[in-house]
């Protein structure tokens, strides 16, 4: 092999080269990461909510009302107000969350400041067992 032969070579190798690299290029744009794809997904949703929500949307002015029925429907959401029957209600606070009561742990007697939500119930009172005598055997 002369020195022409080894440039040609180079040259045929770095076209290979190029064309394949111009190939990895082209999947990388294809690829998509975790956080574009979840983005993507939550604007999909949100713009099928927003179309739900157009096509259940009632509008009066659409509606193709007779004289008599615009009256009448004037009539019953001056009724309505003067009555207070559309009040519109505030959503319920956050329930403030209830005290922690101590408590004894009835087989290794520990006592820990507890939610009392997660007492049981018994005859002769409350029952408690705390995370390490509930997670052993026995």
């Amino acid at each position: 092999m002369d020195k022409s032969d080894l440039n040609e070579l180079k040259n045929m190798l770095s076209g290979l080269e190029a064309s394949i690299m111009a190939k990895v290029d082209e999947k990388l744009d294809k690829i998509v990461s975790k956080s574009e794809q979840k983005a993507e997904k939550k604007q999909k949703y949100r713009r099928r909510k927003q179309k739900e929500q157009k096509e259940n949307e009632f509008v009066e002015d659409d509606l193709q009302l007779t004289a008599a029925e615009r009256k009448e429907l004037e009539q019953a959401s001056r009724s309505d107000r003067e009555n207070d029957v559309h009040i519109p209600r505030n959503r319920s606070t956050r329930r403030r969350p209830s005290g922690k009561i101590e408590v004894r742990c009835r087989s290794c007697g520990k006592i820990e400041k507890v939610s009392p939500a997660i007492l049981v119930r018994d005859e002769d009172g409350y029952r408690y067992k705390c995370n390490k005598c509930s997670c052993s055997p026995g």
